[in-house]
């Protein structure tokens, strides 16, 4: 059991704007710490925390006048085709499993960026899902003698949580295993037609040498020992998105990055799509190849919606869970109508190259905005569901949720006062250094509760990919750790 003392006393009330692409949906409407500290039984896994107290010192190799390490970059790859995503690659950690990384490689769309194939088609660029790296958050409070502290799956058991906080889990998580939103489904849609996969490239400096993630253990006192990590500037995190038809199959609609840079991130999405006339043009370029698209009234009827600035209806994006972590954004909604043979739409989504859409607006009319459409269908070129429309995509709309990686629940609930962290740290979520084994099974439900089991990964330290923080080696302006006035929290 939890072994908790829950302190039922004011919040904190520090709050904080948080983006996603999931909520409620209604129509027209230098940090401080304790080094010295050795709790009884407690295996520190990290060291002191870095304090970047030395600005102007270079990292050897790297010249500073840069925002991104990096060294001489290979010709730009011609756009407009599918990736040659290297599935037998000599990668620093294989993560994914061949067979896994085979499908995902066979239903990569066509692109037209030479940033993002050259990334795609790296070798270093490592790939990962919530098979290989399993979502979980920490537990940071506790001594690991009479409280428990460690690493805690998504999937946790929801009476773990409710037995020292009752009904938390109903608050935390909108269901098994997906936190509520801002902090949930990346774009909106149900399990059953969505898929994430996850890629991670590391940047290298001047002699080609891989730039680590680094970690530490931060103990500000006796009952809080997180371990945090930061990436180094230059990394490429980033996401490919496929909803996933009524057989089964994997269709790609949208990619995101993510570029670590010196002070924040750099934001990208990635759609065939990235306004109606340029799918209504798609469309009508397509439909002639084959008779029964040539003569279908529906597709007729999806391009005249497509192209009508009078089809958007007045809607609201909101959250339920964690007060103060979005704020509601009064946008419209552009619901696609559908098609009984849906087969120009799948021939569209594998074969119309992937283009930037920053700052493109999908549709405009009648004082109303929208960045992208969305389905009510079992298929379209979005899944049902989609609230990317709310979203305009700029660096400044994924920052506002990404900021909270890693923040207290306790910020957001007065009731929660002791029992972890939001997943995720250096304002990204999907990624953690953790051996999975050693929190969660097979089945999902954590492991070695009562015992912290926090491991670094051994094929992460193995493959060089994260190493423990050296205030010598990773200095400024490479490693920098973000600004954020929860982040030196201490329970």
């Amino acid at each position: 059991m939890r072994w908790c003392v829950l302190i039922l006393i004011s919040s904190t009330g520090i709050g904080s704007t948080g983006i996603g692409c999931t909520g409620t949906l209604s129509e027209t409407d230098p940090f401080g710490h304790d080094a010295s500290f050795d709790a009884p039984g407690f295996d520190a896994p990290g060291l002191d925390a870095p304090g970047f107290d030395a600005p102007g010192h270079d990292a050897p190799g790297i010249d500073a006048s840069i925002d991104a390490p990096g060294i001489d970059a290979p010709p730009d790859p011609p756009t407009g085709r599918a990736p040659d995503i290297p599935v037998d690659g000599d990668r620093p950690v294989d993560i994914m499993a061949r067979d896994r990384l085979t499908k995902v490689a066979a239903r990569a769309p066509r692109i037209d960026d030479a940033w993002l194939l050259g990334v795609l088609e790296d070798d270093d660029t490592m790939w990962y899902d919530a098979d290989s790296i399993a979502p979980g958050y920490q537990d940071s409070f506790g001594d690991n003698v009479i409280t428990p502290i460690g690493m805690r799956p998504n999937s946790i058991d929801p009476g773990l949580i409710n037995l020292a906080v009752p009904g938390g889990h109903g608050q935390i998580f909108v269901e098994f295993g997906v936190f509520h939103f801002p902090f949930g489904r990346p774009a909106g849609s149900r399990e059953d037609v969505l898929r994430v996969v996850d890629f991670w490239r590391l940047p290298r400096d001047a002699s080609g040498a891989l730039l680590p993630v680094v970690h530490w253990q931060r103990d500000p006192n006796s009952i809080t020992h997180r371990v945090e990590w930061m990436f180094p500037a230059g990394t490429v995190l980033g996401e490919l998105l496929f909803q996933i038809d009524e057989s089964g199959e994997w269709w790609p609609f949208e990619i995101r990055t993510r570029v670590r840079r010196v002070d924040g991130w750099t934001s990208n999405v990635f759609r065939p799509f990235p306004t109606a006339e340029s799918f209504a043009r798609e469309l009508e370029r397509r439909r002639g190849e084959r008779p029964e698209w040539a003569s279908s009234a529906e597709i007729d009827a999806l391009i005249a919606h497509v192209r009508n600035p009078n089809t958007l209806s007045a809607a609201r994006l909101s959250n339920t869970n964690f007060p103060g972590a979005f704020p509601t954004i009064d946008g419209s909604r552009d619901v696609l109508p559908p098609l009984s043979d849906t087969s120009i739409l799948r021939t569209l989504l594998l074969e119309t190259p992937f283009r930037s859409a920053i700052g493109a607006v999908w549709k405009e009319g009648g004082g109303l905005r929208t960045y992208a459409p969305t389905s009510e269908s079992r298929f379209s070129i979005v899944p049902r569901g989609y609230n990317g429309g709310f979203l305009e995509v700029s660096d400044a709309t994924c920052n506002r949720c990404h900021q909270d990686a890693g923040r207290p629940f306790r910020d957001w609930y007065d009731n929660i006062i002791a029992y972890g962290e939001l997943w995720g740290e250096d304002e990204s979520f999907s990624w953690h250094p953790f051996e999975t084994r050693n929190f969660v099974d097979a089945s999902g439900r954590v492991v070695q509760f009562n015992h912290d089991n926090r491991r670094m990964r051994s094929d992460f330290v193995a493959g060089g990919v994260l190493v423990r923080y050296d205030p010598s080696a990773h200095r400024e302006p490479i490693y920098r750790k973000l600004p954020g006035s929860w982040k030196d929290y201490a329970y």
